[in-house]
């Protein structure tokens, strides 16, 4: 489960503006994000937190700040990983427009790490008065919809390798460093492959010095040919705001 570590990041007077790696609170207006904060709290979550339930009210919007969080669908029994959602976005966004129950499960993804929390119904009225908070979540929204169309297309036609080096790009853009904690299964989980057919491809991206891979971990190498390798699979701004830095 997820826990506390700061009970209130509300300002203690009007001039204190509290901070957040999350890119999305902070592109809002400041008066926007001082009434955020008042309902806020940061929370640290570890790989494998659940974060939203299919099938489960959304009484929470979460902001990551440094664990991404991978979404998933149930289909047949089963579940399928759709998207990836990082410090430039949201979880539970539909809550603004809409009180039905979220169709994701949301799960902490590669890492832990932080994220700000804060009462759906805290946002849905702080975006009655600034259509600008309504605006930012919904084009954020339109981006992780082209995420998953994106993900259903590389699937349908590129090969393993191919959507491989795509994964690992995005993860990438989402969190720090150039070490992301994944292992071959959860890659193959992830991508619905064979763990071996995995295992054979992160083989030939590591010998062509793309990726190191040890017990748990893959690190980045070199970025640039492995964006090549992925080809048109990626896009840089996949889910993510096109102004965000690298």
């Amino acid at each position: 489960m997820a826990f506390v570590v700061q009970t209130d990041i509300s300002p203690d007077n009007g001039s204190f503006l509290p901070t957040t790696d999350n890119r999305l609170i902070g592109s809002l207006r400041a008066e926007t994000r001082r009434r955020l904060a008042m309902a806020a709290t940061r929370i640290e979550l570890n790989t494998g937190d659940v974060l939203t339930r299919a099938g489960e009210p959304i009484d929470r919007l979460v902001f990551p700040e440094g664990a991404p969080a991978m979404l998933s669908v149930s289909t047949g029994g089963s579940s399928q990983d759709v998207g990836l959602i990082g410090r430039d976005g949201v979880v539970g966004w539909s809550r603004l427009y809409s009180d039905q129950p979220t169709p994701f499960t949301a799960r902490v993804h590669i890492q832990s790490g932080s994220a700000i929390e804060i009462p759906a119904a805290a946002v849905v009225n702080a975006a009655d008065d600034d259509p600008e908070l309504l605006k930012r979540i919904l084009t954020f929204a339109q981006r992780f919809t082209m995420q998953m169309a994106r993900t259903l297309a590389s699937a349908l036609r590129d090969v393993p390798e191919r959507r491989i080096a795509r994964l690992l790009l995005m993860i990438d853009d989402r969190i720090d460093g150039d070490t992301m904690s994944v292992t071959h299964a959860s890659i193959a989980a992830t991508l619905n492959l064979r763990r071996a057919t995995v295992t054979d491809c992160l083989h030939i991206l590591e010998g062509e010095h793309m990726v190191r891979c040890s017990r748990g971990r893959i690190t980045m190498r070199d970025r640039a040919a492995l964006q090549a390798r992925a080809g048109l699979a990626y896009v840089a701004e996949d889910g993510l705001a096109p102004e965000t830095p690298r």
